[in-house]
């Protein structure tokens, strides 16, 4: 290999830079300056997702319990991160399952728990196979969206869906 001789490599950039015109200056300038926008955008993302995960609520499966008919349950929540105001719950994989109370606007505190009152519908009965999909909010109104599934009693990883 052979070695790079600077006095040569610099004199070949003078005589490059001496041939060239304004018109290969104003692209490279142009080039230039949208790349250090793509880089400013892409670094504001990375500083909120950054800041959101840091005060992100902590849900998880604090209980899920049963009813002796099958025709009731519950399942508590509890919040091991920051302050979480519930936005929205949506039942996936069973149509016949409805949530008894109202969680819109509920806020659950670091450390507390909040139960959700389910109740099966028409004469099908309440079994572990369905997700819980859980819409809330953090303090700087960062959406995120997570999903319970019952069967393995462990809640999934929440997904930021919208930034504030």
């Amino acid at each position: 290999m052979e070695d790079i001789n600077l006095e040569q490599w610099l004199e070949t950039a003078t005589d490059y830079l001496a041939s060239t015109g304004p018109m290969e200056w104003g692209i490279g300038g142009g080039g230039l300056i949208i790349f250090i926008l793509l880089l400013s955008l892409s670094g504001g993302r990375r500083r909120k997702k950054r800041k959101a995960k840091a005060i992100a609520p902590n849900l998880t499966i604090s209980a899920f319990q049963l009813s002796p008919m099958g025709r009731d349950a519950y399942f508590k929540v509890h919040n091991h991160g920051q302050l979480a105001r519930l936005s929205s719950l949506s039942i996936k994989g069973k149509g016949h399952i409805q949530v008894k109370n109202n969680i819109a606007g509920h806020e659950i505190k670091t450390g507390d728990s909040y139960r959700i009152l389910l109740e099966a519908t028409g004469q099908k009965k309440i079994n572990k196979d369905f997700i819980v999909e859980l819409t809330y909010l953090d303090q700087l109104g960062n959406v995120y969206r997570q999903d319970f599934p019952i069967a393995k009693q462990a809640a999934d990883q929440p997904k930021l869906i919208k930034f504030a």
